[in-house]
């Protein structure tokens, strides 16, 4: 058995994190950093000298994908690697500082949450043309950043969840998130008019830039339970799909039900009867549809015997907008206007809390850098933007290599931690794998469809 007897000093050019030349190589073929500079160079003070607006985004993006620090400080170390410029595809010369990135981000904290977020939206423009969808489900939720430790950053307030931190407001679509506002942790879900305004922007964004007539429907939970945001979607002609709150009017309200009135909903481990009906809570000037659900047979299969009262109620006006209704079922998704598929939608929510484990997992802390609040914004939207990015890579690059669903540590462990020796010579700046790396998930033909992805996001003129 041979052992190692002696530690040497290769002069090779050695990359422990291989894999994310392939996705940076993705991110510059799209046009994302054409896209940055065409919507924010013009609007922030720069010289034209030392660190550009491309380069610093470059590098920021790659601090989040790769994922292995979390401090500013880390860029002074990057700057020292002598592979780790090639691998995310800029010069050495390029690499910033931790000051130059600081310096950047403070140039960038004059820019509103409406023109930072301009960037996610075009993101979302650019996965709904590839995909095309014939119905658009937009989750609305808020994120807790637990930031309790630091007493010193600016907005770092209580929030619901007993801690001091930010609470952004995010509008998602899928797997990723379509659009932000970034908050002081004391405002609540429906804070002033941040939720209709921001689904208001969306909807016109939908309405303008994709399909003039696509269906649209809009679910959150009890935080958002507010009448004017009812009738406001309503005049929108856009369906909507919230939780409400068991009020003891109501409880008493249900008390008569019998499970043969009910319809039955399962999702294949669990049931629940359904109660639909009409319900109007005392500050409303209206009646809403509301179903009731209480669940009926355990995920064991044991039934349960006691309807003391519904577990949950959902309120929408599906059924009840003859607009919004009538394109749901140009687009065959009739069974939406259904108890049980509104109900389905309404569980679906539950995935925008995946979206939020994974967008801290990207960041790997939820602890936000800065001291200054419109600072900590601009590092939580480009956090943001990375996490879109992420998430078209998985769609377009690598969909047959590791699930859309995996978690940014599953995706870092499989398609990032590999090893790599950059050989330059001949002109060429080659990556050199292990053999096995290769076999197993075949880097050649990624690397192929980051040269080529299959629509570009932007093109410069």
């Amino acid at each position: 058995m041979s052992t190692i007897t002696k530690i040497g000093i290769s002069r090779s050019k050695l990359s422990d994190r291989a894999g994310l030349s392939l996705i940076m190589n993705f991110i510059k073929n799209i046009g994302f950093y054409s896209l940055v500079s065409n919507k924010f160079l013009s609007k922030i003070p720069y010289s034209g000298y030392g660190l550009t607006l491309e380069s610093f985004f470059c590098q920021m993006v790659a601090h989040f994908i790769d994922g292995t620090h979390s401090s500013i400080c880390s860029f002074d170390r990057k700057k020292l690697s002598a592979s780790y410029a090639p691998v995310i595809g800029i010069e050495k010369n390029e690499l910033a500082s931790s000051f130059q990135i600081k310096r950047f981000i403070v140039k960038l904290s004059q820019l509103s949450n409406s023109e930072l977020s301009e960037i996610l939206n075009e993101l979302f423009i650019w996965r709904l043309l590839h995909e095309k969808p014939k119905v658009i489900v937009l989750g609305v939720d808020t994120m807790v950043m637990d930031n309790n430790y630091s007493e010193k950053k600016e907005d770092n307030k209580p929030t619901y969840k007993k801690v001091k931190g930010f609470q952004p407001l995010h509008i998602s679509w899928e797997n990723s998130l379509i659009d932000v506002l970034f908050r002081p942790g004391n405002h609540h879900s429906n804070h002033g008019n941040d939720y209709t305004e921001r689904v208001k922007h969306i909807v016109d964004l939908i309405r303008s830039r994709y399909s003039e007539s696509v269906p649209i429907i809009v679910c959150s939970d009890s935080g958002f339970l507010d009448e004017k945001a009812f009738n406001f979607f309503d005049q929108l002609n856009i369906s909507f799909i919230t939780t409400g709150k068991m009020y003891k009017d109501i409880t008493s309200e249900l008390e008569h039900i019998k499970r043969g009135d009910c319809e039955k909903y399962t999702n294949g481990t669990l049931q629940w009867d359904l109660y639909d009906f009409g319900n109007k809570l005392k500050s409303w000037s209206k009646f809403w549809r509301c179903i009731a659900t209480s669940l009926s047979r355990e995920e064991d299969g044991q039934r349960v015997l006691d309807l003391s009262g519904p577990d949950n109620l959902i309120y929408t006006n599906i059924g009840k907008n003859k607009i919004s209704d009538e394109r749901l079922k140009k687009a065959d998704m009739s069974d939406v206007l259904t108890a049980k598929g509104i109900v389905q939608l309404s569980h679906h929510r539950g995935a925008d809390e995946l979206i939020h484990r994974s967008l801290k997992e990207l960041a790997t802390t939820e602890s936000l850098p800065f001291k200054k609040f419109n600072q900590n914004k601009v590092y939580y939207y480009i956090l943001a933007m990375s996490h879109s990015l992420f998430e078209a890579y998985k769609n377009d690059i690598s969909y047959d290599k590791i699930s859309d669903k995996a978690y940014p540590n599953t995706f870092r462990r499989k398609l990032i931690d590999f090893a790599g020796e950059i050989v330059e010579g001949g002109r060429n700046t080659t990556l050199r794998i292990a053999k096995e790396v290769q076999e197993e998930f075949d880097i050649k033909e990624l690397w192929e469809r980051c040269l080529k992805p299959p629509v570009i996001l932007f093109t410069a003129a």
